[in-house]
């Protein structure tokens, strides 16, 4: 405290039981996740950081849906072990360790291990800055800039997706 910019240190806590992932955040369930249905297993990191979590591991089930828990979250080393268990891949490290921009891979299934998780393409208003003055501007919020971009799973992983439904 004592005027310290200090991160937020509740990332929520993640427990499992019966089978499923469960993310809870200021005393509600926000995610859940019946290990049955996942898919692919993947992690990624943002900007966000230092001040808000900027690390997640992501699980993408049968139907092309996908939830993210914060890496930082509590008892992430019991999730951690779970997985490294039931789908027979080392959760215990992240391969995204010391990433401080925006970057996705896929940690399960073992074949896909490495590649890419996520695409970002930019939204149809998308209007990026081209130089310093206009990168001093839009983070004024002025000159109509806008960043937005969608996040979708990539080609390979959609293609993992439709092979798990058949």
């Amino acid at each position: 405290m004592n005027g310290e910019n200090r991160k937020d240190t509740s990332s929520g806590t993640v427990h499992i039981d019966d089978d499923k992932i469960f993310w809870d955040y200021k005393g509600q369930n926000i995610v859940r996740v019946d290990v049955k249905d996942v898919v692919v297993i993947g992690e990624y990191t943002n900007s966000d950081g230092p001040y808000f979590d900027d690390w997640f591991l992501t699980f993408v089930t049968r139907d092309g849906q996908w939830q993210s828990i914060p890496w930082y979250a509590e008892n992430r080393g019991e999730l951690q072990k779970y997985l490294t268990q039931r789908f027979q891949c080392n959760f215990n490290v992240s391969l995204l360790t010391g990433s401080f921009e925006w970057n996705s891979l896929v940690r399960f299934p073992a074949h896909l291990e490495g590649k890419t998780l996520f695409v970002l393409l930019p939204t149809e208003k998308y209007k990026a800055p081209k130089n310093l003055f206009e990168k001093i501007l839009s983070s004024m919020g002025f000159g109509g800039f806008d960043t937005t971009k969608y996040v979708l799973l990539t080609d390979d992983v959609k293609n993992e997706v439709n092979n798990a439904c058949r």
